[in-house]
């Protein structure tokens, strides 16, 4: 590589969906919360031949060659060579995560949001948010289907988010002393199956699903007052509502409900899943960092592929 030649870097982390998943869909407000302890580092640099992607699994791949899982991303690197006007331009992308893809925590958004700063960066292109979500969004609605916008923020956002679909987003001031622990429970999640399964709920008793639904939006109602009043016990029945919810619109698992069930036995104050659900992760709220490690051992003890710690 010469030592002046051009490169380009991105950055941006995971996220959490606290509260509000499915239920977002239907209009009801959501709660997403940044996970800055896990990282997506995008690397593009100019090469004499070829268009590749490289990731942290030392895999190699050509971008006309990638696979369906990737169209999304292929397609928005396609789309920011035009902006540029670069179609042809050879190019090596490394990618360095530690973000577990299909967990919904946010990796496909993180992925779209360095690859697109990292476009800009090495073009020396000023960035507006907007455009940057627009980009995002755009990639995130060939990987999910039609995108709620929620990912795409969370992941370049510093604060919690409040989020009301085609209302906008805002943010949140939390002052809270817990800790969420995050157990991986080693099963992709299905967003797709899973949004299909809460439609079939809505058909065969649409009046109970309908109140489901609202029960959610309203725990994340109640839940915004409390993020911000320093009341972190009253946290945990809400979490835990949400999850008894969750169960009856047949969006979890029997190894999310192992994790959940550990978690509240170890002194959990809560826990749910996150994200779509049928795999994934749960988070599990904490009153203080010597049960979040007790609550950590714990799932580790009953499966979980991995678990993270972070503060509020």
């Amino acid at each position: 590589m010469e030592s002046n030649q051009r490169i380009g870097h991105g950055e941006a982390h995971a996220k959490l969906i606290l509260l509000g998943e499915h239920a977002v869909v239907y209009g009801q407000p959501a709660i997403a919360i940044p996970v800055n302890l896990l990282k997506m580092h995008v690397t593009l640099t100019k090469i004499r031949h070829g268009q590749f992607i490289e990731d942290s699994d030392e895999m190699r791949r050509r971008l006309e060659l990638m696979e369906d899982d990737f169209e999304g991303i292929r397609q928005l690197i396609l789309r920011l060579l035009l902006k540029f006007g670069e179609e042809n331009m050879p190019f090596s992308l490394e990618i360095d995560s530690n973000i577990p893809r299909g967990r919904g925590l946010g990796a496909s958004a993180a992925l779209a949001t360095a690859i697109t700063k990292a476009f800009y960066d090495f073009f020396d292109s000023p960035l507006e948010d907007k455009e940057l979500l627009d980009f995002v969004n755009f990639s995130e609605s060939i990987v999910h289907g039609r995108a709620s916008g929620i990912d795409a923020a969370t992941v370049n956002s510093d604060k919690p988010l409040w989020f009301v679909k085609d209302q906008g987003m805002e943010t949140i001031d939390i002052e809270m002393p817990g800790l969420l622990v995050i157990g991986d429970s080693g099963i992709h999640g299905l967003t797709s199956q899973a949004i299909a399964t809460v439609q079939q709920k809505l058909r065969e008793n649409k009046a109970e699903a309908e109140a489901n639904i609202e029960r959610l939006g309203d725990f994340v109602k109640q839940a915004r007052g409390i993020l911000t009043s320093n009341k972190v016990y009253g946290l945990g029945p809400i979490l835990n509502g949400s999850q008894e919810i969750l169960e009856n619109l047949g969006v979890s698992h029997p190894k999310l409900d192992n994790l959940i069930d550990a978690a509240r036995e170890s002194g959990a104050l809560g826990a749910k899943l996150t994200g779509s659900g049928l795999g994934g992760v749960i988070v599990a709220l904490a009153a203080n960092a010597t049960d979040a490690i007790k609550i950590s051992q714990a799932l580790a003890k009953h499966g979980a592929q991995n678990t993270w710690i972070f503060s509020l």
